[in-house]
């Protein structure tokens, strides 16, 4: 103690003396600030929606809080006076969850080690993922291994505790649906908002919560899920948006958001970049929310590409994985701007992997009309 005194009076006697006190860490302008450092740039269409979605004071659930990214992003969208509850199920990720929210200082939120289930008190199987995506269902472990935890359904979460969540996001490999029939009484009572990881060919969560009077809204490209040819064909997995009907004109969102052209990017405009791939010529957009609709082509699995795009030289949008995953998957994205600013897109391959079946064409810009972030959000986010 008595150390920590004598270097705070030494501090203090510098400051006093220089009359400069330290300056203040730089402010992040996109994105939720992370455990290491940078931004939080995880699940980027998701991050953005919950910027839209999270009010302060308000209680939100993270299922499926993984790492702690996601859960993150929501303590500080709903502030002090708001609640996160975060459930994770498996026995050898909770434990860095719990890590990561105690060293970001996340005092609104509550940890649950329990799978989100259509029964509580119940004992299944999870079974370990590739990447950390662990799984009820054996057949999506590359391992088979499996360890046992308890169930819980979130009707007898909410009548235990009296909490009404405002919002739900839920990622839970391929459960979610088992996860909603265990909300039934809950979803009619409180209309909760919901941010969902769905299968593009399993339609039984949107089926399920549109008969309860919920829209859906693909997160990749803001429009309207009326059945699941309306995804992206051969796209395997979607971020999407479920809300209420009658909420929907709480949000900045509707069910036909219009867009207007702004750039078209060819080859021409990009150039190699010293991590196997490419780098755009730099660009400015105006500020605003843009959709990038990329165009490329990419079969590899045996490799590590991180892609997205930079503004000023920093982060702002990203995905990690390998090239094929990204190319059926993740070829809409998201960015919001507060400013005006000058964007690279990047296509990187790490650890000094390759692909050589990859093949970018060209990625079109359109700024997506009446939708923005509130300002409160950019004020906490930033």
């Amino acid at each position: 103690m008595f150390n920590l005194k004598n270097k705070l009076k030494s501090k203090l006697v510098d400051i006093i003396r220089n009359n400069t006190p330290a300056p203040p860490p730089p402010a992040l302008l996109y994105g939720d600030s992370y455990w290491y450092a940078g931004a939080n740039l995880w699940e980027p269409t998701v991050i953005l929606a919950l910027r839209d979605l999270c009010k302060p004071g308000t209680t939100v659930f993270d299922v499926g809080g993984n790492m702690g990214g996601l859960t993150s992003a929501m303590s500080r969208l709903v502030g002090p006076k708001g609640v996160v509850c975060t459930f994770e199920a498996s026995p050898r990720i909770i434990g860095y969850l719990q890590g990561n929210i105690t060293a970001q200082g996340h005092n609104n939120v509550y940890v649950y080690h329990r799978a989100v289930y259509s029964k509580s008190n119940e004992t299944i199987m999870i079974y370990d993922g590739d990447h950390l995506n662990d799984s009820i269902f054996i057949e999506q472990s590359p391992t088979k291994n499996g360890k046992p935890v308890k169930t819980l359904a979130l009707d007898d979460f909410c009548d235990a505790t009296g909490l009404a969540p405002d919002l739900i996001k839920m990622d839970i490999e391929g459960a979610e649906y088992e996860a909603l029939l265990g909300a039934s009484k809950m979803i009619v009572r409180d209309h909760p908002h919901f941010l969902l990881e769905q299968q593009a060919t399993d339609m039984r969560c949107f089926e399920f919560l549109a008969d309860l009077g919920y829209v859906t809204i693909d997160l990749s490209n803001y429009r309207q899920v009326c059945k699941k040819e309306d995804y992206p064909e051969g796209a395997p997995l979607r971020n999407v948006l479920c809300i209420h009907k009658n909420r929907l004109s709480e949000t900045s969102y509707s069910l036909s958001i219009s867009a207007n052209d702004v750039c078209m990017l060819g080859p021409q405009n990009f150039e190699k970049n010293h991590m196997n791939g490419l780098t755009s010529k730099t660009f400015q957009l105006e500020a605003g929310r843009y959709l990038l609709d990329v165009d490329f082509v990419a079969n590899g699995v045996d490799n590590s590409m991180m892609c997205g795009v930079r503004c000023e030289g920093l982060d702002i949008f990203r995905y990690h994985g390998y090239s094929k995953l990204i190319a059926g998957s993740y070829r809409e994205w998201v960015i919001d701007l507060p400013r005006k600013g000058n964007l690279n897109i990047y296509f990187d391959f790490q650890d000094g992997s390759l692909d050589p079946t990859f093949q970018f064409r060209a990625v079109s810009v359109k700024k997506l009309n009446g939708l923005s972030s509130p300002l409160w959000s950019s004020l906490v986010i930033d």
